[in-house]
């Protein structure tokens, strides 16, 4: 006679307790696992451009390109992207941002001043000002000064520190190479690892988090490639220096919800006041009709609502990511949390069991079962 042993699904503590694992194995493996996500990202961000390529007809003879073809062809067109990023935007955007790191000082005191000049015209006007207003002003520029100066320092570093880790860089084309020639076998020798009763439930927890992790990537790149480009354009042409970081800025920004609108129009509408102040107001309106459209228009049409995670999550997701990994744990926070969401949502939801471990009885208990 069997017996079985199960774990109930509505059991807090057991999912407490396998949330918890899970999240400590990750931690545990994160230098590891960086290349992998990042070839994982990369893979879901060249499949399009693949499949478009492997459509193609050649000539009459009504053939299309292999697999592999189409692949190569893929990341061709994708470094020849990066060649042209490299050159007419990524040098450009180092040399202002050497310029703004080194003129953050004197822009301080610039803005301090027409700051305090501004105060004294007020208080002429109004005397019921209190005095210490002024302070307050100066403590607030100060902060955002710092803010700037520190976010951009962190942005270098975490640069450099990906560019400094080579082997992983070059990892990442070739495994993103073979999940995009070999992820039907990748995931079907995934699946067999598990019983056979427990693979169809296996796949489709997979094929969910793929879905989800899929509409993330694509819409993402797209999102981040649009909030880059139109922020660049609109302050260059109302004659904002640094519009390329600021544009930068823009397109790391959309890859943190919530924060990021915020993180991306401070320090260009400070800016902004200190070398235009005439442009501040319309560069202010601009930030927040984008990002209410982009909240509300672009991402539902670009990205759909297979991630579906509610502010808070994400929110606890980004505080965690950060105080753990940096801005690359931020970059990686959603997507992360979206799959735990698939997790719950596809293991423990329904609030059904699901058999761990079949357990024999030992030899004594079967000869009394006779």
């Amino acid at each position: 006679m069997k017996n079985y042993q199960f774990i109930s699904k509505n059991s807090t503590a057991v999912k407490f307790i396998i949330a918890i694992l899970i999240s400590a194995v990750l931690y545990w493996m994160s230098n590891f696992l960086l290349p992998i996500l990042l070839a994982i990202g990369l893979a879901f961000a060249l499949y399009p451009i693949s499949n478009a390529f492997a459509r193609i007809t050649l000539g009459k003879t009504g053939m299309h390109p292999s697999r592999v073809m189409a692949i190569l062809l893929a990341f061709i067109a994708f470094i020849i992207f990066v060649v042209i990023v490299i050159v007419f935007i990524i040098l450009p955007l180092f040399a202002q941002i050497n310029e703004l790191m080194t003129r953050l000082p004197d822009l301080s005191s610039k803005l301090q001043t027409s700051s305090l000049d501004f105060l004294d015209k007020g208080q002429t006007a109004y005397p019921m000002l209190p005095s210490s207003i002024s302070s307050l002003i100066n403590d607030t520029i100060n902060g955002v000064m710092n803010f700037i100066s520190g976010m951009v320092k962190n942005l270098l570093a975490s640069t450099l520190q990906i560019v400094a880790n080579l082997f992983g860089l070059i990892v990442v084309p070739f495994l993103a190479f073979y999940f995009l020639k070999d992820w039907r076998d990748l995931t079907n020798m995934l699946v067999n690892v598990f019983t056979e009763n427990s693979r169809p439930k296996v796949r489709q927890v997979l094929n969910h988090i793929g879905s989800a992790l899929s509409a993330y990537v694509s819409g993402l790149w797209k999102l981040s490639l649009l909030a880059g480009f139109c922020v660049t354009i609109v302050l260059f042409i109302c004659g904002i220096r640094y519009s390329l970081v600021f544009g930068f800025i823009a397109m790391l920004a959309e890859t943190i919800p919530v924060v990021g609108p915020i993180i991306s129009a401070v320090p260009a509408i400070f800016i902004a006041y200190t070398y235009s102040p005439s442009n501040t107001l319309p560069l202010l309106l601009f930030y927040v009709l984008y990002y209410t459209l982009d909240g509300q228009v672009f991402t539902p049409v670009i990205m759909g609502r297979k991630i579906d995670l509610h502010p808070v999550i994400i929110i606890l997701a980004l505080l965690i990511s950060a105080k753990l990994f940096g801005i690359i744990g931020m970059l990686f926070a959603v997507p992360v949390a979206a799959v735990y969401r698939v997790l719950y949502k596809e293991l423990w939801h329904d609030g059904s069991e699901f058999q761990v471990d079949q357990v024999e009885p030992p030899a004594a208990e079967k000869e009394n079962t006779h």
